[in-house]
């Protein structure tokens, strides 16, 4: 799953999602997949110079889980460059998903993170999820040793709490059956209830919550669950997810009542007695706002991080944006669904991509707050964008804000964004670079 919060109905309610047979789990061929996939986009791009994926190997559970690719790029890349890579890897993607149809899952998202060597390295840019990555093929092993050897020598400061705690307090909560709809996953979608709610909802927070307690950054899912059993060994929750795991997600009574609510019960409880423990050792929220989550939000919105960070922060995330949307548009339909990733991106792209960026930047240079940047575009022009980069930033607000999920709209949607994406991309580098 992709940096994904938004919400989506599931089909998997009404297509039968209490069957109580199950699918064998297919053969782990992740290794030749990286190695497929790597070879694919540095044939169309050769500026890509390492390979990384979220978590650890065996995180990857074979049917369940997507890849989550970071690419590396090297230090002299321009817009001009992000651009082109941006439609090459987006080909490579159609080619793979047109030629192999059993990879549709792997293939689902573009890389979401796409960095420099420079820019991995700097303490400007630093992100905590860069110690969160396994790096799996480099034409410069010797930088790759040098960014984990730095990552290692690292000591735990603010941006890793701020980091961890953001993320504890996006996950906290009872788990949503409405939020994570299995997609491209075939016969294998009558597991997903339980890797979606545990892999992808659970861990998140508990992993987050781990790494504040032992002030490290801790790469893997599964090293995540046994270390938060040693520092809470009394909840009920590890049981259940151990034998859940154990079974390859193949216990049927746990999809069904009551022990489908129970399971949620003591996940949600477990990560009530988390924050318990969090609100002891904490710096960025105060003492007076207790367990109260939304007082943790809140106080979170004030932590001293650098605004430029915040822009550089969505800008990462914008630069292969272009060709993922041209991919779902263009996908093979008989076998790939595009719909719900669209949906996804067409979402939250608005506000991640031009609100957050835009409103940032202007507050840095005014000291104002904007509700709408769209309506100081104008007062941009000349200094810091050019007249195509104010045209396309503003279409790129109209286009983003008209959007409604469920009309049907999504490829035409898509593909409007990706046919100004170039020159918006260019003014938000440039909004970045004057931040």
């Amino acid at each position: 799953m992709d940096e994904s919060q938004s919400k989506a109905p599931s089909p998997l309610r009404s297509a039968g999602a209490l069957q109580k047979t199950f699918p064998p789990t297919p053969e782990n061929d992740f290794a030749a997949y990286i190695h497929m996939y790597w070879d694919a986009c540095r044939t169309r791009f050769e500026g890509i110079e390492a390979i990384a994926g979220k978590w650890m190997f065996r995180d990857l559970i074979p049917a369940m889980s997507d890849y989550d690719t970071r690419f590396i790029c090297r230090d002299d890349m321009t817009v001009e460059d992000w651009c082109r890579m941006s439609l090459a890897v987006g080909e490579a993607h159609l080619s793979l998903c047109e030629r192999y149809p059993c990879y549709a899952r792997n293939l689902e998202h573009l890389p979401g993170i796409n960095l420099t060597w420079s820019e991995l390295m700097s303490e400007t840019y630093y992100y905590p999820e860069y110690q969160q990555w396994t790096f799996y093929h480099s034409t410069k092993p010797a930088r790759v040793t040098e960014a984990q050897q730095r990552f290692a020598a690292r000591p735990w400061d603010i941006k890793d709490e701020y980091f961890h705690l953001k993320k504890f307090c996006l996950y906290y909560g009872r788990y949503d059956r409405q939020i994570d709809p299995p997609v491209n996953m075939g016969v294998h979608a009558v597991k997903y209830p339980m890797h979606s709610r545990i892999m992808h909802y659970f861990n998140p927070p508990v992993m987050s919550a781990v790494c504040i307690l032992e002030k490290k950054n801790i790469p893997g899912k599964f090293d995540a669950f046994e270390l938060a059993e040693r520092h809470f060994p009394g909840l009920r929750c590890w049981e259940f997810i151990n034998e859940i795991l154990h079974a390859r997600y193949e216990s049927p009574e746990w999809y069904e009542e009551p022990r489908l609510s129970e399971l949620e019960g003591e996940l949600e409880t477990a990560l009530g007695i988390l924050a318990e423990r969090l609100r002891k050792v904490v710096t960025l929220v105060p003492p007076e706002a207790g367990v109260d989550i939304s007082l943790w939000k809140a106080a979170l919105q004030n932590a001293p991080i650098d605004p430029s960070l915040v822009i550089f922060e969505n800008m990462k995330f914008s630069r292969l944006m272009k060709g993922r949307l041209l991919f779902y548009a263009n996908a093979p339909r008989r076998f790939f669904d595009a719909t719900w990733p669209m949906e996804n991106e067409l979402r939250r792209i608005g506000n991640s991509f031009f609100t957050v960026p835009f409103r940032t930047y202007w507050r840095i240079r005014t000291g104002e707050n904007v509700e709408d940047p769209s309506t100081i575009l104008d007062r941009l022009r000349g200094d810091p964008l050019d007249d195509r980069e104010v045209a396309a930033a503003a279409e790129f607000s109209r286009i983003t804000q008209l959007y409604e999920t469920g009309k049907g709209m999504e490829r035409d949607t898509s593909l409007a964004i990706a046919a100004i994406f170039d020159d918006f991309y260019r003014g938000l580098t440039k909004i970045g670079a004057a931040a």
